[in-house]
């Protein structure tokens, strides 16, 4: 039988409304998180923005001198103001609430704005189950690593909508056959 995996998971509330999706980061070199690293790597405090245009996370060019870190390769980097050969650097993210990612192949991008030192792109958002919600003018932002099921909001709409109707009862859209009889409700909507 495969091993259930164990996930860990963040959930950030934001006062209001929010229009960017940023959570604290602390990088590191990359390490095996299963075996203690000798010395002690140093991790690097910063800020992250969640952005689900970015195919791959990058970080700046200040935040890879922070962590003195060696490129490990090149890439040319395709963004909104064209494209850069840019550094790539292997890393670990640690997210809040002990959400950690290993051995993450990083781009280098030039220094962001609000003192951000990095986006995390569908690369690391693919690997979990991200959600962003808006109940009561609050946005809160949920993600779990690594995915373990599928949300299907629709599936749930239809599970409300639905509640307590049984296979037999006529179906609630009120649908007739020909002869205008209503139709069951399990060769009607159900899903």
């Amino acid at each position: 039988m495969p091993s259930t995996p164990n996930p860990r998971s963040l959930t950030i509330k934001f006062k209001g409304l929010s229009d960017r999706i940023i959570t604290n980061l602390s990088i590191s070199n990359a390490f095996d998180p299963s075996k203690p690293p000798t010395p002690q790597p140093h991790f690097f405090e910063t800020t992250a923005l969640w952005d689900t245009g970015a195919s791959k996370s990058v970080i700046t060019k200040a935040t890879a001198n922070s962590l003195d870190l060696t490129p490990t390769g090149e890439i040319q980097l395709q963004h909104a103001g064209g494209s850069d050969l840019v550094n790539t650097y292997v890393v670990n993210f640690f997210l809040p609430n002990k959400v950690g990612i290993a051995g993450i192949v990083v781009c280098e991008c030039k220094d962001l704005s609000n003192n951000v030192g990095a986006i995390i792109g569908m690369d690391i958002i693919r690997m979990g189950d991200f959600s962003i919600t808006n109940v009561n003018k609050q946005t809160m932002m949920s993600y779990r690593f690594p995915s373990i099921e599928s949300i299907d909001y629709v599936d749930y709409a239809n599970k409300l909508k639905f509640a307590g109707v049984g296979n037999n009862d006529p179906c609630p859209c009120g649908k007739k056959n020909t002869i205008g009889k209503p139709i069951k409700f399990k060769k009607c909507c159900k899903p």
